[in-house]
C-alpha cells in the first residue's frame, strides 16, 4: 500500500529505513509500520519524528501493530486501536468442524454450481475477463451513490499493479461470480504472506460465492505454503472478548470511536464486513494509531477523514449525509 499515489517518503541516512506517509493540512499520517529491519523500528519511527519536528508536520502514526507500542509507550505519546486486523494460517488451515460449516456449504455449492477459481494478475488476464471485472466495479459504486474510500483501501488503479494478484470465481457459462485482489508480503524476496484488498461481486452470483472465493483462495496458498492470509483490517471493529476476561474500561475515545462506527454503519457496513470474516475463524492483531498531543486530535481526525475520501464530489458527500441521516 505504501506504492500507492498520493504517499510519499521519508528515507533514513543510509537508505535501509523508510516511512511512507501523507501531509493532508499539516498532519503527516504514516501508513502502517515502518518499512525496516525489525531491530531498525524505534529508529525509524524516532528519525521520522525529528523529520516532522523539522517541517512543522504533525506526526500521527496509523494504523501500526502492536509490536510498536513499546516505542511510542516509552516517547509518552497516546495511542488508541483503530481497528482489528483478522488473519488465518493457510499452512495449518483445517476446515473440519462446526465452526467451519457455512464455509465449507458455501464451498460445496460453488464446485456443485461448476464455480471455477483462476490465480492471475491484471497484465495476464484475457480482455474479456479485465472488461467484466471494470463492468462490475463500476456498477458497485455507482450503486452505492457514495465517496469511495481510499488511503488503505484499493480501487481500480490498484489491481492493475503487476505484483497484486487477482484471485477470481467464474461461473460455466464464463461470467465473472467474484474478484478478489491480494497484496504481496515479502521476506528475503519470497512472498510469505498475502492480504486482501478489492472485493466485488457480480449480481448474478451464486448465495455465498464471497465465502466460496476466499476459502478457495486460502486453500490455493496453502498448497503454495503461504505462511499468513490476513483478511485485512476492519477499521474501528474490537475483536471479540476471551471468555473469562473483562472488557477494557470504556474512555471518551473509545466512545467516540463506537459512536462513529455505528454512524458510519449504514454507509459502509464496517461491523457486516468483521462478522463476515469471523466464519473464517481467524485470530485478531489490534492495530493503533499513535499522536502527541490530544489537542490535536480534531484536526487529526479531520486530516485522516480527508485521506480516505480525497476525491469526494459535492455531490457523494450529499449522499453520504442522506445515507447517515437514514
Amino acid at each position: 500500500m505504501g506504492t500507492w499515489a498520493g504517499n510519499v517518503y521519508w528515507f533514513s541516512d543510509d537508505g535501509e529505513a523508510s516511512v511512507a506517509y501523507r501531509v493532508i493540512n499539516g498532519v503527516a499520517i504514516t501508513l502502517s509500520d515502518p518499512i525496516c529491519a525489525p531491530e531498525r523500528g524505534s529508529e525509524a519511527i524516532n528519525g521520522f519524528i525529528a523529520f516532522c519536528d523539522e517541517n512543522s508536520y504533525i506526526p500521527v502514526f496509523y494504523s501500526f501493530h502492536e509490536r510498536y507500542l513499546p516505542v511510542f509507550q516509552a516517547l509518552d505519546w497516546q495511542y488508541m486501536s483503530v481497528g482489528e486486523e483478522t488473519l488465518m494460517s493457510p499452512v495449518t488451515l483445517d476446515m473440519a468442524g462446526k465452526p467451519w460449516q457455512k464455509v465449507r456449504q458455501a464451498l460445496n455449492r460453488g464446485n456443485k454450481e461448476g464455480i471455477t477459481t483462476l490465480w492471475t494478475t491484471w497484465d495476464d488476464l484475457p480482455t474479456s475477463l479485465s472488461n467484466q471485472i471494470t463492468a462490475i466495479s463500476e456498477q458497485w459504486v455507482a450503486e452505492k451513490e457514495l465517496p469511495e474510500m481510499g488511503f488503505t483501501l484499493g480501487a481500480m488503479p490498484e489491481l492493475k499493479d503487476p505484483e497484486v494478484k487477482l484471485f477470481l470465481a467464474l461461473g460455466p457459462d464464463g461470467q465473472m461470480q467474484a474478484i478478489t485482489s491480494w497484496l504481496p508480503d515479502y521476506r528475503n524476496g519470497e512472498v510469505v504472506s498475502y492480504t486482501i484488498d478489492f472485493m466485488r461481486r457480480g449480481d448474478n452470483s451464486i448465495g455465498g460465492i464471497m465465502e466460496f472465493i476466499i476459502a478457495s483462495a486460502a486453500l490455493h496458498m496453502q498448497k503454495d505454503g503461504i505462511e499468513v492470509l490476513s483478511l485485512s483490517a476492519a477499521p474501528l471493529a474490537e475483536k471479540p472478548v476471551v471468555p473469562g476476561e473483562e472488557p477494557e474500561p470504556p474512555t471518551v475515545m473509545t466512545r467516540l470511536l463506537a459512536f462513529l462506527a455505528q454512524t458510519l454503519e449504514p454507509a459502509y457496513g464496517f461491523s457486516t464486513l468483521f462478522k463476515f470474516k469471523s466464519k473464517f475463524n481467524p485470530t485478531h492483531e489490534t492495530i493503533y494509531m499513535a499522536y502527541l498531543d490530544p489537542v490535536t486530535l480534531p484536526v487529526i481526525g479531520a486530516a485522516i477523514g480527508s485521506a480516505y475520501l480525497p476525491n469526494a464530489t459535492p455531490q457523494e458527500y450529499l449522499a453520504l449525509a442522506k445515507t447517515l441521516r437514514k
